[in-house]
């Protein structure tokens, strides 16, 4: 018995604590890549998204808005009640982070596009959290329920509904079963500047109303990873830098 509570003891010490995730994105200047072009953008709204604070519409009824009793200063100036109970908004760089950024500015080869970090706690699956830079290149409707209610007193009726698709877009996920594992899904896309005489031409039943098409670049990867090590996704047009750290309990 004695034994069997040491190991339940020690089970629970590895459950706490939480993660610290850092991301940084990056593109590759010197490289020249072949884009997938495409009519309609993926949406990531579906995901926690860090960058963005959601209207009041967009929270449900039950979303609490002052932090919870207890919750350090630190914390309780970015809690976020769309965001999971347990995470953590992260603004600042490490300084490991905040040296690999001011390296990928100061090359000739790279530029950094994004920086965002969070901190989740150690259970065995964690949602996907939504990454992106402030670019914004089009919107869609994502009503939450079939029925939609427009606030006809707003400039755009339908503005809770909608969700914005960036130039950068996409998830990251850190989830744990045996071992840790990064599941990144990114996109990088350019509208296409396509005039239309030439849409015409290669387009006999070309529709001016919807003739916006993107460019994108994908790195979508999945890998076991360790903490504490950097961690490199790439494609030859962009590519990411993960750096996971395991914060112990107090």
């Amino acid at each position: 018995m004695p034994l069997l509570l040491l190991l339940f003891c020690s089970a629970a010490a590895a459950d706490s604590g939480a993660y610290r995730v850092e991301v940084i994105v990056f593109r590759n200047l010197d490289v020249v890549a072949e884009p997938a072009v495409v009519e309609q953008l993926r949406s990531f709204s579906g995901f926690p998204d860090l960058q963005q604070e959601p209207s009041a519409g967009e929270l449900p009824d039950t979303a609490q808005v002052d932090p919870p009793p207890g919750l350090p200063a630190a914390q309780a100036d970015i809690y976020r009640a769309d965001l999971p109970d347990d995470l953590q908004v992260i603004t600042g760089k490490s300084k490991l982070m905040d040296n690999v950024w001011r390296r990928l500015r100061s090359s000739k080869g790279y530029r950094p596009l994004l920086y965002s970090a969070w901190q989740q706690n150690r259970v065995d699956y964690y949602p996907p959290v939504h990454i992106h830079d402030q670019q914004v290149l089009d919107n869609q409707l994502r009503p939450p329920t079939p029925v939609m209610v427009a606030d006809l007193t707003a400039d755009d009726p339908l503005s809770t509904y909608r969700s914005n698709l960036y130039r950068l877009d996409g998830s990251v996920q850190l989830r744990r079963s045996r071992f840790l594992h990064l599941d990144l899904d990114l996109e990088l896309r350019e509208k296409l500047q396509v005039t239309v005489t030439e849409a015409v031409y290669s387009n006999p039943a070309f529709n001016a109303v919807d003739s916006d098409q993107y460019q994108v670049f994908s790195l979508h990867q999945s890998r076991q990873v360790q903490t504490d090590r950097m961690q490199y996704f790439d494609t030859p047009y962009f590519g990411a830098l993960v750096l996971v750290t395991t914060i112990q309990a107090d």
